[in-house]
């Protein structure tokens, strides 16, 4: 009898045991996790940045995935070799930056060429690029809606033939784009002008809105996903002549990472294909603007699109 009892006790502990590790794997995200790699998710230190980590951290959280949050590291000098030494191994980068500032190659305006590039680049520094969002932070220029309304502007071409017909259109810009070949010098050549010099003002990078605001200029520099766009009410103008170099956001994984975790490719491209220029402004304005934090801003969203429960 006893003998009979201690078998049904080991045979009860063994299917214990074994739906105790169903249940286990029934949350890897489709990926057994067993001594594989935790997932160093990090960011740089502005808003957008910040935001794209901590969606990131908080989609593949849900979809099962060991993950540790390291957002908020810093900027480019700081995060590029901690992602290359293998300290985290997830972020977010923009092609242009890794195009210019590492690669050290002249600005690209071509998104799918810049990243190819940058991909091809890094693969052989065991970085893989995923697919990149349609958002593009770069710059544009921006107008008043007053004057966007007088001279019905909204492309750059549209201004460029006011400008030609006479038109006082007051711009605000920083002196190293001014003077930079790939800045102002390049919109010109691309579009085929010369901003009137009697037009022209400089002022600090950021102050271009606050001068618009003000109704103090009626056109400057800006980036296509700050939400002080929205906030002002200032008008982008579509670069219709691709004369801004391109900055598409895209998530980095070292490797290792996407190599004990296959699925990941296709599941964050479910997250980056919803992030363009206006969405990703508007994620920031809640931020900015709204004075909402960043974790709320990103479970908000990730829920409103079915990507986390």
């Amino acid at each position: 009898m006893f003998v009979k009892k201690t078998l049904w006790r080991g045979l009860v502990l063994v299917l214990v045991l074994s739906l105790a590790l169903v249940g286990v794997a029934g949350c890897s995200g489709g990926d057994n996790n067993t001594d594989k790699p935790k997932v160093i998710v990090s960011s740089k230190t502005f808003t957008e940045a910040l935001l794209l980590g901590t969606m990131t951290c908080q989609y593949l959280e849900d979809l099962g995935y060991p993950v540790e949050n390291k957002t908020g590291l810093g900027e480019l000098a700081v995060i590029r070799p901690a992602l290359e030494s293998g300290e985290i191994n997830c972020y977010w980068e923009y092609t242009g930056t890794v195009l210019i500032n590492i690669m050290k190659e002249d600005p690209s305006f071509d998104e799918e060429q810049c990243f190819n590039d940058v991909k091809a680049w890094d693969e052989e520094n065991d970085i893989i690029w995923l697919d990149y969002a349609p958002l593009n932070n770069t710059y544009a220029i921006m107008v008043t809606k007053k004057a966007a309304d007088k001279y019905n502007l909204k492309k750059t071409s549209d201004m460029v033939k006011a400008l030609n017909n006479g038109a006082k259109i007051h711009f605000v810009g920083a002196q190293e784009w001014v003077e930079r070949p790939d800045g102002l010098q390049h919109v010109e050549a691309v579009y085929d002008f010369k901003y009137p010099m009697n037009l022209m003002s400089q002022a600090a990078l950021n102050m271009g809105y606050e001068a618009l605001k003000a109704d103090k200029a009626d056109a400057g520099l800006a980036f296509t996903t700050d939400p002080r766009m929205k906030a002002y009410g200032l008008v982008t103008l579509e670069d219709d002549k691709s004369a801004f170099p391109v900055y598409n956001a895209a998530p980095l994984f070292k490797k290792e990472i996407i190599d004990a975790y296959p699925k990941i490719p296709e599941q964050m491209k479910k997250l980056s294909e919803l992030l363009d220029d206006e969405t990703i402004m508007d994620l920031n304005e809640q931020v900015d603007i709204g004075k909402k934090s960043v974790d709320e801003v990103a479970k908000n969203f990730l829920k409103e699109n079915d990507l986390i429960k």
